[in-house]
């Protein structure tokens, strides 16, 4: 982990997004912060940031809140299937590959030829 990194935080931040006592609006944000004052964020409730709000509370996560939050978040919407698959074909086009090229420099041109299409069931590697 270099520096900058480390130099993060994460908050949760509720804010007031106006001044109407009647009709009072909320922001709530989760954001990494590279300072106090510097940052980027995810607003997660709330109207859309106009610059005129007011900060309510700010609470600093904790690693074992970010662990938590992800465990909620992993136990209802789980990595998908295609993102798993699709390191698996990536795995299996890098081990073709290096037979590819093992066979080429060993001159076996049985292999080469099946690894290129050339037999009836080499054309979808």
């Amino acid at each position: 982990m270099d520096d900058k990194t480390s130099e993060k935080k994460a908050t949760i931040t509720l804010d007031a997004a106006n001044s109407d006592p009647k009709f009072p609006a909320y922001q709530l944000s989760i954001n990494a912060m590279s300072n106090e004052t510097s940052g980027h964020g995810y607003r997660l409730l709330g109207p859309k940031y106009i610059g005129r709000s007011r900060n309510l509370r700010t609470v600093q996560l904790s690693q074992r809140d970010a662990d938590e939050i992800r465990a909620v978040l992993d136990e209802v919407f789980p990595a998908s299937e295609a993102a798993d698959e699709t390191a698996e074909v990536v795995k299996l086009r890098e081990q073709v590959a290096s037979v590819r090229a093992w066979a080429t420099s060993h001159e076996y041109k049985w292999l080469h030829e099946l690894l290129d299409g050339y037999g009836t069931h080499g054309g979808h590697l």
